[in-house]
């Protein structure tokens, strides 16, 4: 459950972080730094609670990759590459970071978008992964159960079914894995 929390701050902290972005941007001032420096010292519960969340954003997906297989795939069959069909739900992210227009309306948007994607179950779907260079593949085992794999393979975008053969990947959620493949 608290892995499953982790996921999901870690998911959903972009729309905070685009939040706070969108007010410091919109400030007419010309010192970004005097504006930060009095927003810490203005703020130092929200401050922390924002940095707080920005750590978990980082490092959650960081330690889910590098974790140890516990589960081994002889064979899967690609079904799809799966990395833009993410893309709508961070430009939602996005224009409803940038249309809240107070404190309490980014939280009370910020906790919807939270229990969502915690009882939805996407709470595999970080952009950071982007950033590590893992995809999101469609792909089905061979006693044919579909799943979503979280993989790094060194050549860069799996292709072809073949590549998916004899894999060591930990277990997300019961139908999501993560692994690499040299």
């Amino acid at each position: 459950m608290l892995k499953k929390l982790m996921l999901t701050i870690s998911a959903t902290w972009i729309y905070v972080l685009l939040y706070y972005l969108n007010r410091i941007l919109s400030l007419k001032s010309s010192n970004i730094k005097a504006v930060i420096f009095n927003y810490i010292s203005n703020s130092p519960v929200k401050f922390c609670i924002l940095i707080i969340g920005t750590l978990i954003m980082g490092i959650t997906p960081i330690i889910m990759s590098m974790r140890r297989a516990s589960e081994d795939f002889e064979k899967a069959e690609l079904l799809e590459l799966e990395d833009n069909s993410f893309v709508p739900s961070y430009l939602g992210y996005f224009f409803i970071s940038i249309n809240a227009d107070n404190y309490l309306t980014m939280i009370s948007f910020y906790i919807i978008i939270l229990l969502f994607m915690y009882f939805a179950g996407v709470e595999y779907f970080n952009p950071i992964f982007l950033l590590l260079h893992y995809h999101i593949y469609k792909v089905q085992s061979d006693n044919g159960v579909q799943f979503i794999l979280i993989l790094k393979y060194k050549q860069g975008v799996v292709r072809k079914s073949a590549a998916l053969n004899n894999l060591k990947l930990h277990r997300i959620n019961n139908l999501t894995y993560i692994g690499k493949k040299e």
